[in-house]
């Protein structure tokens, strides 16, 4: 449910998982899109970002880059921001927010340690999913990012 859309009052689930990035140009804040992210390998994501960046940083994109984004990735990373609260993009249901990674304290089997640690927020529209699922939802991926190996075990 969140690769889907409200319609009116029903509930689309897309097919393809196009994922919206969410740029901060001089201008502001554009969202180019890579599509059918559910069919590519991380090295295939990686490339597409880059060259979508690169695009939307020399005012290369084009309408059909802009559209058609089924959940969107904010990441303030970079601006050293450690949290935020991301607006869904309609007719999105959700959109993650990224902070940036910053070594922090962290307690592990009894012991203080270092680690990197990132925040996340999920906002999204209850409409469609509600607090449960959202908690599941960063469950999941905090599961995954902390054991990426897992998701080769599917």
């Amino acid at each position: 449910l969140f690769n889907a859309s409200l319609e009116g009052k029903a509930i689309k689930v897309h097919e393809d998982v196009n994922i919206g990035l969410a740029v901060a140009l001089e201008e502001g804040l554009i969202v180019p899109v890579i599509r059918r992210v559910n069919g590519m390998t991380l090295g295939q994501i990686a490339k597409v970002r880059q060259e979508l960046l690169d695009k939307a940083r020399g005012k290369k994109l084009t309408l059909d880059d802009l559209s058609g984004g089924t959940f969107t990735v904010s990441n303030l990373g970079q601006f050293n921001i450690e949290f935020f609260t991301s607006i869904i993009n309609p007719p999105e249901t959700a959109i993650l927010s990224v902070a940036t990674m910053k070594e922090r304290p962290v307690v592990i089997e009894g012991k203080l340690a270092i680690r990197h640690t990132v925040n996340v927020g999920l906002s999204a529209d209850h409409r469609v999913v509600d607090g449960a699922m959202a908690a599941s939802f960063l469950q999941d991926l905090q599961r995954l990012l902390e054991d990426p190996y897992v998701m080769f075990q599917i």
